[in-house]
């Protein structure tokens, strides 16, 4: 009966080791949280709806993350207050440049709801970054809206940084 009893001791230990070692060895992943903010301008609110996430590295090229759309007013979001746009899975290593999909620009002006034109449908951050295994890492994409938009054209030009 004892013999019985430490073989399945003997088993679970040997299991949990394995488990352990493939976490450690071969699970090279970590996530990655895309966070959004901005410098303040004159206008009430900018929602912003983003989609999807392009990653690029110089090993693998373009990946495309499907991420569920969200619509996110980055006119009083900073580097302290930024907004979660949604989270990835990357392997661990780095990559050179990350784009967002928009799909709508509207900016509250004057208590209207005025929708903008978005000159190319995206914003991309050339900022390299470093994934590491078994960790999260935090890129807060910071707009400069008193550049990018256009009040009087009703265009948005989309510019940011890594802050």
């Amino acid at each position: 009966m004892n013999s019985k009893i430490l073989g399945i001791i003997v088993a679970i230990i040997v299991i949990a080791a394995g488990v352990l070692i493939y976490y450690e060895f071969f699970d090279n992943g970590g996530t990655v949280h895309v966070k959004v903010a901005d410098a303040p301008i004159g206008a009430s609110a900018v929602y912003i709806t983003f989609k999807d996430v392009y990653v690029h590295s110089n090993s693998s090229g373009w990946q495309n993350f499907s991420v569920a759309s969200k619509t996110i007013d980055v006119l009083n979001l900073t580097t302290t207050n930024a907004s979660l746009f949604g989270s990835i899975s990357l392997k661990a290593g780095t990559y050179t440049m990350i784009k967002l999909a928009i799909v709508n620009v509207t900016v509250v002006m004057g208590g209207q709801h005025v929708n903008f034109t978005c000159a190319n449908g995206y914003v991309d951050v050339l900022t390299p970054f470093t994934v590491s295994a078994h960790s999260t890492t935090n890129l807060i994409i910071e707009f400069n809206l008193t550049q990018d938009l256009n009040l009087m054209a009703k265009t948005f030009t989309p510019s940011a940084s890594m802050a």
